[in-house]
């Protein structure tokens, strides 16, 4: 496995205290009110995450092939961003469990994606711990939210 570069590990965790936080204020607010407005935040935070994720992935794909970058994969880059979007919809009719279980399943499928690109080399193998871990806790995050 190649040397895995500090900063973007740094970076990743540190990117993790908006869910942790806010995932664990949803869950110990004794006060409804507190309590939604701490999953608005997560949500928030979660459908920016997916964005940076889409964006990301088109980034690497035009570096990767920049005089004719593969139309799927920009189009499936797509994806993340408005899934986001999708998901912050839900909270209009207070629907918390759709809007943080929607976040979650496009954080998986995105990882699911990453695997994948991993494995085909077009990501360094030390991005799969990285995202797995990352995945990990934020999924673990919005689902304590959802379901607590």
């Amino acid at each position: 496995m190649s040397q895995r570069p500090v900063l973007p590990y740094a970076l990743g965790i540190a990117g993790l205290v908006p869910f942790v936080f806010f995932g664990w204020q949803a869950v110990v607010k004794s006060d409804p009110e507190a309590a939604i407005v701490s999953s608005f935040y997560l949500a928030g935070y979660g459908a920016v995450i997916l964005s940076f994720l889409g964006g990301a992935r088109w980034g690497a794909e035009i570096q990767r092939n920049p005089s004719n970058p593969d139309s799927m994969t920009l189009c499936l880059a797509m994806a993340p961003p408005l899934v986001g979007w999708a998901a912050i919809i839900p909270t209009m009719w207070d629907r918390w469990q759709v809007v943080l279980g929607l976040l979650s399943a496009g954080l998986a499928l995105q990882l699911i994606w990453d695997v994948v690109a991993v494995r085909r080399s077009e990501f360094p193998a030390w991005y799969l711990p990285l995202r797995i871990l990352l995945t990990t806790i934020a999924v673990l995050s919005l689902m304590a939210a959802a379901f607590l």
